[in-house]
C-alpha cells in the first residue's frame, strides 16, 4: 500500500511538473507568436478615449479645435469626410480639408496642422493605419507632407513613419510623436523626434537640467527623472544620459511642455499606456505645470514637485493602486486630478478591453488638489460606463448611457446643474470624444471604412 501511495505521489508530481512546463511553454509561445497577431497594430481604434481640455477655446485638439471664432472638427457634414469648420452657434458649416481621419489638429495663425490618415500600410504583423503630419497654409489649396518635404527618412519598422501626435512652438520647433506598430507588447510605445529648421535634433543636443545627477526618486516613484530642454520646450523621456545613444528618438516620451505658450499648454503625447506598473515603484511621468523654478509632475501613482535649484524631487499627493491618475487640469491655485479605478493589473485591464470588449475603468473620480499642501478633495465619482468629458475650474461635463450631465464644481462638492439627452451611448468601446467652443463631438470607429466618424455633436455651454 505504501509503495502504491509513493507511486501515486510520484505520478501526481509528474503531472504537476508537466502542467507547469506546458504553462511555461504556452507563455513562451504566446509571446513568440504575438507579433503574428494583427491586433497589435490596432491600438487607436479600440477602447473608449476622451480628450480632456482645460480650455474649450484651445486651438489644439485630437478631433476638434477652436480658432478665430470658428470650431474645426472632423466630420462628413456636407457628404465628404474631412476637417470642417463652423461658427460657435453651429452655423455656417464649411469643408476646410478633405481627409479620412485625423489623430491630432492644431489651427494656427499660418495654417492648419493635422496628423492625417495617409492610407493602409503593411508590416511583418499585418495592415495598420498610417498617419502623416500635414500642413495647409491659410488661403492656399496645396497640402504639405512635413516629413517628406524635410527629407526625413522612414523610421524603422517599429514605427513605420506613423505619426501619433505633434506640437508646434512659436519659435518653429516641430515635435512629432511616433506610434509603435508591430510590437509583441501589451502596450504601445510612443517615441518623440524634434525638428528645428527642417533638421532632426539629436538627443545629445538637448540641455539636460540634471545631467550631473541623472537619478532622482520621490518617495513613491523609483523611476529615474531626467528633464531635457530645447529652447522654450521641456521634455520628459525615459532617458537622456545614455552615452551610447546618438540618435534622435526620445524613448517613451509622454509629455512636452512649452513654458512660453500663451495658454500654458501642456501637450500630452500618450496613448493607451501611461506607465501602469504592478508593485515595482517605477512609473513614467508627465508634466502638469512648469516655471523657471521647477515643475509639477504626474504619474499614475500621484503628483510630485521637481525643484530645479536644489535638483530634488518631493511627493505632493499619492493614490493607492488600482486607483490611478489618468489626467489633470491646471486651474491656477489648484489642480483638477482625474483617476481611474482599474483592475488589479494592467494585463487584466488590457485583456478586458481588448478581448472582452469592455471599458477599462471600473469607475472614474475627480479630485481637487492643492499643489502646495498636497490636500486632496473628492468632488465626484462616476459609476462604470460613465466618463468625464470636459472640466474647468467651475464646470465638469460627464457622459453615461445617452445622457450628458453638467456639474457645478466651484464648491466643495459637485452639484448637478442639468442634463442633455442625446441619440447615442457616450461610453462605447469604439468611441472617442473631443470638445471645442462649448461643443462636444462624439466619434465612433467604423470597421468597414477604417476611420473615426462623427455620430453626434451637442452644445453643452461655454
Amino acid at each position: 500500500m505504501l509503495v502504491g501511495m509513493k507511486k501515486e505521489i510520484v505520478k501526481q508530481i509528474g503531472v504537476l511538473a508537466c502542467k507547469v512546463s506546458c504553462g511555461i511553454l504556452c507563455l513562451l509561445l504566446l509571446y513568440s507568436c504575438a507579433p503574428s497577431d494583427p491586433e497589435v497594430n490596432n491600438f487607436d481604434n479600440v477602447g473608449f478615449y476622451t480628450n480632456l481640455k482645460e480650455d474649450t477655446l484651445s486651438s489644439i485638439g485630437k478631433k476638434a479645435a477652436f480658432y478665430d471664432g470658428r470650431i474645426y472638427y472632423l466630420s462628413s457634414d456636407l457628404g465628404t469626410q474631412g476637417i470642417y469648420s463652423m461658427d460657435t452657434a453651429g452655423k455656417n458649416v464649411r469643408l476646410e480639408i478633405p481627409v479620412e481621419d485625423i489623430r491630432s489638429i492644431n489651427v494656427r495663425n499660418d495654417g492648419i496642422y493635422y496628423a492625417g490618415f495617409a492610407g493602409i500600410r503593411e508590416n511583418e504583423v499585418g495592415p495598420f493605419r498610417d498617419f502623416h503630419l500635414y500642413i495647409q497654409k491659410h488661403n492656399e489649396t496645396s497640402i504639405a507632407d512635413f516629413l517628406r518635404d524635410v527629407g526625413y527618412p522612414e523610421p524603422n519598422s517599429r514605427y513605420g513613419g506613423n505619426v501619433w501626435d505633434f506640437y508646434v512652438s512659436e519659435q518653429g520647433v516641430i515635435v512629432i510623436c511616433f506610434a509603435e506598430v508591430g510590437s509583441y507588447r501589451l502596450i504601445q510605445l510612443r517615441d518623440v523626434v524634434s525638428f528645428q529648421n527642417g533638421q532632426t535634433v539629436a538627443a545629445s543636443e538637448y540641455d539636460v537640467l540634471n545631467q550631473n545627477i541623472a537619478f532622482h526618486y520621490a518617495g513613491f516613484n523609483q523611476r529615474r527623472l531626467e528633464v531635457g530642454r530645447l529652447g522654450e520646450l521641456y521634455y520628459l523621456p525615459d532617458y537622456f544620459s545614455d552615452s551610447d545613444y546618438t540618435g534622435e528618438f526620445l524613448s517613451h516620451c509622454l509629455s512636452v511642455i512649452d513654458l512660453n505658450a500663451k495658454d500654458h499648454v501642456v501637450k500630452m503625447m500618450t496613448g493607451s499606456y501611461l506607465g501602469y506598473n504592478d508593485g515595482s515603484r517605477d512609473y513614467l511621468r508627465w508634466f502638469c505645470r512648469g516655471s523657471s523654478e521647477g515643475f509639477i509632475l504626474a504619474s499614475v501613482h500621484g503628483l510630485e514637485k521637481y525643484d530645479i535649484a536644489t535638483n530634488t524631487v518631493s511627493d505632493i499627493v499619492t493614490f493607492n493602486q488600482p486607483e490611478n491618475v489618468c489626467a489633470q487640469i491646471d486651474c491656477g491655485n489648484n489642480l483638477l486630478v482625474f483617476t481611474e479605478l482599474l483592475r488589479k493589473t494592467y494585463d487584466l485591464d488590457y485583456r478586458y478591453s481588448n478581448e472582452l470588449k469592455q471599458t477599462r475603468a471600473l469607475a472614474e473620480s475627480l479630485y481637487r488638489v492643492d499643489p502646495e499642501t498636497g490636500e486632496k478633495q473628492l468632488l465626484l465619482t462616476l459609476e462604470r460606463e460613465n466618463a468625464f468629458l470636459y472640466a474647468d475650474a467651475k464646470t465638469a461635463v460627464t457622459g453615461g448611457g445617452k445622457t450628458i450631465s453638467i456639474y457645478d464644481i466651484s464648491g466643495d462638492t459637485a452639484k448637478l446643474q442639468r442634463t442633455i439627452e442625446i441619440g447615442h451611448n457616450v461610453v462605447d468601446f469604439a468611441n472617442k470624444t473631443d470638445t471645442a467652443g462649448g461643443w462636444l463631438f462624439l466619434y465612433q470607429f467604423n470597421e468597414q471604412t477604417q476611420r473615426d466618424e462623427l455620430i453626434e455633436k451637442v452644445y453643452f455651454g461655454s
